[in-house]
């Protein structure tokens, strides 16, 4: 890298080329943006997010299962068991690996059905994938992960931490999916 292309100390996201490393200059902002030394556009892609909605039943009637995260953002909330698509994934794998990876609950993708596509305000698109209901009797122990204290069953709509969480939580329990 030149000494013209050094990257400023406390340089903000997205505030270099991805392709050339060359800075995009004060006061640039906006999407798109073109790279004054070599020429590529820069795009704001949304990233990608699915989230699963795993029904279960036990005696006390049927439930939804949620998590504790234990890492930003919204550290301490509740949520429903999701993350980011990986490169190439296909979302219905998405939501049963985030599914598997946030509360040990195994899943075939096959299985998997859209319920709802939302965007939020900061350009992310959720899908929320629905799992057949099973029993609670069958589901492993909870235990905590990398990302969550453990799970449990959410009986009722509630806030949760994540704002399209809870409009999917309180459509599924109106009976919209």
């Amino acid at each position: 890298m030149s000494e013209t292309q050094a990257f400023a100390p406390n340089s903000g996201p997205n505030s270099h080329c991805s392709s050339c490393g060359t800075p995009f200059g004060e006061g640039v902002s906006g999407r798109p943006r073109t790279c004054p030394a070599c020429g590529t556009t820069a795009y704001r892609n949304p990233l990608p997010v699915a989230v699963a909605l795993q029904p279960v039943y036990d005696t006390q009637g049927t439930a939804l299962v949620v998590i504790t995260r234990t890492i930003e953002p919204a550290r301490g909330g509740t949520a429903l068991p999701g993350g980011y698509i990986d490169e190439r994934e296909d979302w219905r794998h998405a939501v049963v690996r985030e599914l598997e990876e946030e509360t040990g609950i195994e899943a075939a993708s096959r299985d998997v059905r859209l319920a709802d596509a939302m965007s939020s305000p900061d350009g992310h698109l959720l899908l929320f994938g629905l799992l057949p209901e099973r029993p609670a009797d069958d589901l492993p122990p909870s235990a905590p992960t990398d990302e969550t204290s453990g799970r449990h069953l959410l009986r009722r709509p509630e806030e949760l931490a994540f704002p399209l969480h809870t409009l999917a939580v309180r459509a599924w329990f109106e009976g919209r999916y």
